[in-house]
């Protein structure tokens, strides 16, 4: 009996097996690269979340009292640059409060966000504001306008001056880790059925 040559021996062997279709490994193995593509360029964008506490009130009208004060946490898509200069920036979601009303991104009419930030990227200088339709809250600290906090609610409120609060990062997290590990695993079990597929037609 004449012995038939193996795959190592025919280069030819998967091209010419009756069991290989080279159409479906081609599909297989695109899907493979495509993924795999997909993996690689996955963003990995950090949520920072800095939050604002102020100093209490020293001038009120009810509702407000010399209790209240601004406090505020505001999530940006990275973290401040060291040494900004005093820069506007977006951010991703807010919420401000006074101590009477309370304003967010889903109910604010209005808003602006600016900081400048220090060596080490602690925000230094900054000048937040937000309104909503019967109040706004405000909180300035060496920008242009004088340091202090102010919240008004319908003719009412609570201020300070030159008695500014402090900045503190609270977190900065990479909220993608489940889609990568997604891809990773539909990565791999497609290029273990592309694998399956050459050994059955090498068989």
């Amino acid at each position: 009996m004449t012995p038939q040559p193996s795959a190592n021996q025919n280069p030819n062997f998967l091209t010419t097996c009756p069991n290989h279709n080279p159409m479906k490994t081609k599909i297989i193995l695109s899907l493979a690269i495509a993924l795999s593509v997909a993996l690689v360029a996955q963003p990995m964008f950090a949520n920072t979340i800095y939050s604002y506490t102020g100093n209490p009130f020293t001038n009120v009208t009810a509702p407000y009292t010399t209790s209240d004060f601004v406090s505020a946490m505001v999530t940006l898509a990275g973290p401040l640059a060291p040494n900004m200069p005093f820069t506007s920036v977006t951010p991703t979601a807010f919420t401000l409060s006074d101590g009477v009303q309370t304003i967010t991104n889903f109910n604010a009419i209005g808003s602006s966000f600016s900081f400048a930030t220090g060596p080490t990227g602690a925000i230094t200088v900054w000048s937040v504001h937000a309104g909503a339709l019967s109040g706004s809250i405000f909180t300035d600290g060496g920008g242009p306008q004088s340091p202090g906090d102010l919240g008004t609610l319908n003719g009412t409120f609570g201020h300070n001056t030159n008695a500014p609060g402090t900045w503190a990062l609270v977190s900065s997290t990479v909220p993608d880790t489940g889609s990568t590990l997604s891809l990773m695993t539909l990565t791999l079990m497609a290029l273990g059925v592309a694998a399956r597929r050459f050994q059955r037609a090498a068989a």
